[in-house]
Order: structure tokens, then C-alpha cells, then sequence
């Protein structure tokens, strides 16, 4: 499941080569903080996260098997920190992310006053429904909506049945739609 230049990374890293980590963060950091601000709507806390998810890949890389790519394990570090800081510090996400590419995402060249007004109070409403579905939920659904993830790619970031994925997102829609009817 990896590539070749992964591979010779992870071998430097088991060794102890701290060059060969640094440059693995190089590498994969980015991706990762974007991955989490979607699903933290926060810059500041996806940067602890991806922090703590490096030094936990640090700690852990031994026990990297080589199942899948090491995005993709780092990746699942990263989600289930962020799982974890949302159940036990009962972190409140406020909203709007406060990542500006987002919002500018949404601001199309000939978009009027009226239609942008639109899309950021449909953008709030789904921020607000997002927060309320439950973490396994909301998880599989960013996964494929936000990044773009096949189930079979999610059922290994979550480690589930590709079944469960289907399930989970279709039921996050369904919640979803539900909520946009009632305010309707």
C-alpha cells in the first residue's frame, strides 16, 4: 500500500534517524492541518492536533505495518485525536471556520451581495447541524464531502466495514436534510 520513498522514510525513522522524521513532517503536515480544520473548523486547534499526532507517530512508528500509506495511519492518529479532544474536553466548535480559504471558497466571481449573503447563512446552518450529529457520523461524512475520500479509503481511516461507511453517511445526509426541511 505504500510508495517506495515512503517506505525508505519509515525505515530511516525505525532507525532513529530524527532527519528522516523531520522530513516526514515536512511532507505530510500541511495535508494533515487542512485535513483537520475541516474537521475542527479551527486553525489554531488542528495545529495542536497535528502536533500531538506527530509526536504520537514518533512514539508509535514501530508499530507501523504498512497496511495502508502513512497518510493515511497518520491521518487516523490525527482524526482520533481530534475525536478525543472534542469527547473529553467537550471542545465547542463556534462556527464558521476561522480558515479564510474557506470562506473565500464560497465568494464566486459574479456572486451578488444577496447570493453570498445566502451561502454563508447556508454554510452557518450546516456548521451548526454538523456539530450536532454524532462524532462516527460526522467523521465519515467530511471524510467523503470535504476530502473527497472513497469509502474504502474511510473504512480504513475509521477502521469499519466498508458497509458501516455507506451507513453512516447516508444517515448523516438523512439528519442533515432533515434539519434543513424543519428550518424550511
Amino acid at each position: 500500500m505504500q510508495n517506495e520513498s515512503d517506505k525508505v522514510l519509515i525505515d530511516r525513522i525505525q532507525a532513529g534517524d530524527a532527519a528522516a522524521f523531520e522530513a516526514m513532517v515536512i511532507q505530510y503536515r500541511p495535508k494533515l492541518i487542512a485535513s483537520l480544520v475541516k474537521y475542527t473548523k479551527s486553525v489554531e486547534l488542528s495545529e495542536d492536533i497535528a502536533q500531538q499526532t506527530f509526536i504520537k507517530v514518533w512514539q508509535k512508528i514501530d508499530t507501523f505495518r504498512g497496511d495502508s500509506a502513512l497518510f493515511t495511519w497518520i491521518y487516523r492518529i490525527g482524526i482520533n485525536l481530534a475525536k478525543n479532544t472534542f469527547n473529553s474536553k467537550s471542545v465547542r466548535n463556534d462556527g464558521i471556520t476561522d480558515n479564510l480559504e474557506n470562506i473565500e471558497s464560497l465568494i464566486a466571481v459574479n456572486e451578488s451581495p444577496e447570493a453570498f449573503t445566502i451561502s454563508m447563512s447556508l454554510k452557518a446552518e450546516l456548521d451548526n447541524f454538523l456539530r450536532e450529529l454524532p462524532i462516527d457520523l460526522k467523521t465519515a461524512f467530511l471524510l467523503r464531502e470535504d476530502e473527497g475520500k472513497s469509502y474504502e479509503q474511510i473504512a480504513t481511516i475509521m477502521d469499519c466495514p466498508v458497509g458501516t461507511v455507506r451507513s453512516r453517511i447516508f444517515r448523516a445526509r438523512e439528519l442533515i436534510l432533515e434539519k434543513f426541511d424543519e428550518i424550511n
